[in-house]
C-alpha cells in the first residue's frame, strides 16, 4: 500500500528562509504568494520557548493564498496544517480542493481519501480510488487501494470480486492477501483471516500492515501474548504505523503499562494528527505517567475539535476529581458536556449521574482532609503535654536523686542501684527530648516514687527539702 502520510509541506518548505521571508505585510491581501511564503515561515519557526507552533495563524495564511490563486499546493499544505489541529472535516475540503484542481495530484488524493476513511466516509473514498485505478488498470497497488477501502466500506462482495480479478493476473500480490486478512476479519471468519495474513508473509515478510492484521486477530482469539509480539514486529517494520501504534497502545492502557501506551499513541498521533482516539489514548496515558497537565491538553483539543465527543469530556473530569482533587474544574467539564449536547440528554443521562459521584467525591476529600487536620491537632496537642511532661520529669528525677543521696545509708543498696538506672534511663529521654517516650518514663518513675518515699520511712530517714522548680 502507498504512504498517504501528508508529507508534501516538507518538501515544500526545502529552503526556506530561517530569519523570515522579504514580504510586504501590505500585500497579504492581494499576494498569494506573500501569503503561501507567510504560512512557510510560521510552520519553520516555532517558539522558541514552548517549542509551539501557530498552526492555525499558518493554516489561515495558507487558506488565503490558495483562495487568492496559489494553486493546489497552498489548498494541500492548508490540509496537511488542519491535520495538525485536529481538524479534519477541514483538512478533507483542503485536501478535496487541491486533488480537484489537479487531479494528477497524488499525494492530495491518498490525503484526500485517507481523512474521508477516518471520517467513516469510506465509500467516498472508494469513489477516489476506483478514478484513480480506472486511469491505470494495470497497476495492481492502486486496485488494491480500491480493495482496502471497500472493505473499510462494509462492501465485502466489492472488495472480494476485485480482489479474486487481481488474483487471476497477479496470483503472488501480497498486497491482495492483506486485503483479504482484513475482509475476512471484518466477517469474523478469523480463521481465513490468519490464512491469508500468513500467505502475504510469505509473499512480502517485510508488511507491517499483515502484522497488525494478525495481530488484531490473535486478540480477538485471547492471544494477547501473541497479538503483542505481532504488534511490535510491525513497529518495528514501520514505526509509525497509525494501526499497529493503536493497537499495541491499547493492550498497554488495559494491562497498566502507560509508559508504552505513551510511545504508541504519541506516534499514532504523529502519523494521523486528525485522529481523535489517538489523541484520546494520549491524554489516558499521559495522565497514567501522571503529566496532568499534558493529558488536559489532550483532552482540551479533542473537545475543540469535535465538542460532540464524549469520552473527552468525561476523562478530563474524572482527571480532575480522582486524581487533582479540582472539584469545579471537573463539574465544568461535564457541565459543558450537558451545553454541547443542547437539551437532548435525559435525567437519565450518565453525565448526571457522573456530576452526583463528583459531589460525593468532593465530600470524601472534605471529610479526609478535616479528619487529617484534627489528627494533626490532636497530634500537636499530643506533643505539647509531653513537652509539659519531660518539664515535670525533670523536676522529679532531681529529687528523688537528692532523696536517694540523702537516705543511701539506711537503704538496700541493690534497691539504690535499680532506681539509679531507672533515673538515668528517664535522663536521657528528658536530655533527648523524647515526647514520645515521656509517658512511659513517667508511668515508671510513678511506680517508683512512692516506693522509695516508703522505703525512707521505713528506715527513719528523710527527705531533703523539696527543690527549687525547674523554670517553665
Amino acid at each position: 500500500m502507498r504512504a498517504t502520510i501528508a508529507i508534501v509541506l516538507g518538501l515544500a518548505l526545502v529552503g526556506c528562509p530561517k530569519k523570515g521571508p522579504n514580504i510586504d505585510e501590505s500585500s497579504l491581501g492581494t499576494n498569494p504568494a506573500a501569503n503561501f511564503q507567510k504560512a512557510l515561515f510560521i510552520v519553520q519557526n516555532p517558539d522558541k520557548k514552548t517549542g509551539a507552533v501557530d498552526y492555525a495563524s499558518a493554516l489561515n495564511y495558507f487558506n488565503a493564498a490558495a483562495n487568492l490563486g496559489a494553486g493546489p499546493k497552498a489548498s494541500f499544505n492548508a490540509g496537511w496544517v488542519a491535520e495538525q489541529l485536529g481538524k479534519p472535516a477541514d483538512a478533507e475540503a483542503a485536501y478535496r480542493k487541491a486533488y480537484e484542481a489537479d487531479p494528477t495530484y497524488q499525494a492530495a488524493m491518498f490525503s484526500l481519501a485517507r481523512v474521508l476513511i477516518s471520517e467513516g466516509k469510506a465509500a467516498d473514498a472508494v469513489a477516489i480510488y476506483k478514478a484513480n485505478a480506472e486511469k491505470n488498470p494495470n497497476d495492481y497497488e492502486a486496485r488494491n487501494e480500491v480493495v482496502g477501502a471497500l472493505v473499510a466500506a462494509g462492501d465485502y462482495d466489492g472488495a472480494l470480486t476485485e480482489a479474486r480479478d487481481i488474483l487471476m493476473h497477479k496470483p503472488d500480490d501480497a498486497g491482495v492477501y492483506r486485503n483479504l486478512s482484513a475482509l475476512y476479519y471484518s466477517q469474523k471468519n478469523y480463521s481465513l483471516s490468519q490464512l491469508s495474513a500468513e500467505k502475504a508473509l510469505e509473499l512480502n515478510a517485510g508488511d507491517p500492515g499483515v502484522y497488525n492484521n494478525m495481530g488484531v486477530t490473535f486478540l480477538i482469539q485471547g492471544d494477547e501474548a501473541a497479538a503483542i509480539e505481532k504488534f511490535k514486529t510491525a513497529i518495528k517494520l514501520s514505526p509509525q504505523n497509525f494501526e499497529a501504534n493503536m493497537n499495541l497502545g491499547f493492550v498497554a492502557l488495559n494491562s497498566g503499562d502507560f509508559a508504552l501506551a505513551k510511545t504508541c499513541f504519541d506516534a499514532a498521533t504523529q502519523a494521523n494528527p486528525s485522529n481523535l482516539d489517538a489523541k484520546l489514548g494520549l491524554g489516558v496515558s499521559l495522565r497514567g505517567v501522571k503529566d496532568y497537565k499534558g493529558a488536559v491538553e489532550q483532552y482540551d483539543s479533542i473537545i475543540k475539535a469535535n465538542p460532540q465527543y464524549d469520552a473527552a469530556y468525561f476523562d478530563a473530569a474524572r482527571l480532575n476529581y480522582l486524581y487533582t482533587k479540582d472539584f469545579d474544574k471537573a463539574q465544568h467539564y461535564l457541565q459543558d458536556y450537558v451545553t454541547a449536547k443542547a437539551g437532548t440528554l435525559p435525567p437519565t443521562a450518565p453525565v448526571f449521574a457522573e456530576m452526583e459521584k463528583v459531589k460525593q467525591f468532593q465530600q470524601k476529600e472534605e471529610e479526609r482532609k478535616a479528619a487529617e487536620a484534627a489528627k494533626k491537632k490532636e497530634e500537636e496537642e499530643r506533643k505539647e503535654r509531653n513537652e509539659k511532661l519531660l518539664v515535670t520529669m525533670a523536676t522529679t528525677i532531681t529529687a528523688t536523686k537528692q532523696k536517694l543521696e540523702a537516705n543511701k545509708s539506711c537503704l538496700d543498696p541493690e534497691s539504690v542501684e535499680e532506681v539509679s538506672q531507672v533515673l538515668d534511663q528517664a535522663q536521657q529521654v528528658v536530655d533527648a527530648k523524647d515526647v514520645d517516650d515521656a509517658p512511659d518514663i513517667q508511668q515508671m518513675l510513678d511506680a517508683y516514687t512512692p516506693a522509695i518515699d516508703s522505703a525512707i520511712a521505713a528506715c527513719g530517714g528523710g527527705a531533703p527539702p523539696d527543690p527549687a522548680p525547674a523554670p517553665q
